[in-house]
């Protein structure tokens, strides 16, 4: 019988500390932690803590920490395509981002760059977009809590207080 894994994806957080430190206690809670750029030098307080439970990409709006442009997580057996979205046109098309996913024989795609949280499917890949901490065009700001379990990803869009900023 597998364990059921617990994570935190973000996205966008664009020095929103305020709103990140308020989210950061569900961190312990949570076997990943998983920052989709643009502002991935928020989490520069948490690196220490988390350890190996923070994987991170870098978004069109991060110059300094070197992390890599997209990257595969595998939990239980379950592959995660990992990326900002940029790259892929995400703010015009989602079929970009899916077919890399399923390229790589990933379960999701996990992406942000758009602002909007979304969850949605493309050819039985998930693709999975937290939000932003920063201009969310539905006024409302926004992560991802995900379930991994029995070789399935289970996603919800947790909205935050605080309208767009």
């Amino acid at each position: 019988m597998c364990d059921m894994k617990k994570i935190i994806i973000l996205s966008d957080t664009h020095k929103n500390l305020e709103l990140l430190r308020a989210v950061s206690p569900r961190f312990d809670e949570c076997d990943y932690v998983v920052h989709l750029g643009d502002y991935v030098s928020d989490m520069t307080e948490y690196k220490e803590k988390l350890g190996g439970k923070l994987h991170m990409v870098r978004g069109n709006g991060d110059f300094t920490l070197a992390v890599p442009d997209e990257k595969v997580l595998e939990i239980d057996g379950v592959k995660l395509f990992l990326t900002h979205g940029h790259r892929y046109n995400v703010k015009a098309t989602r079929v970009n981002v899916g077919f890399e996913a399923y390229g790589k024989s990933c379960s999701a795609a996990l992406f942000g760059h758009t602002h909007r949280a979304e969850i949605t499917e493309f050819e039985g890949i998930k693709l999975i977009n937290p939000g932003s901490f920063h201009r969310s065009p539905s006024g409302v700001f926004s992560y991802c809590y995900m379930l991994i379990y029995g070789g399935k990803c289970y996603p919800r869009i947790v909205e935050l207080n605080g309208g767009a900023k």
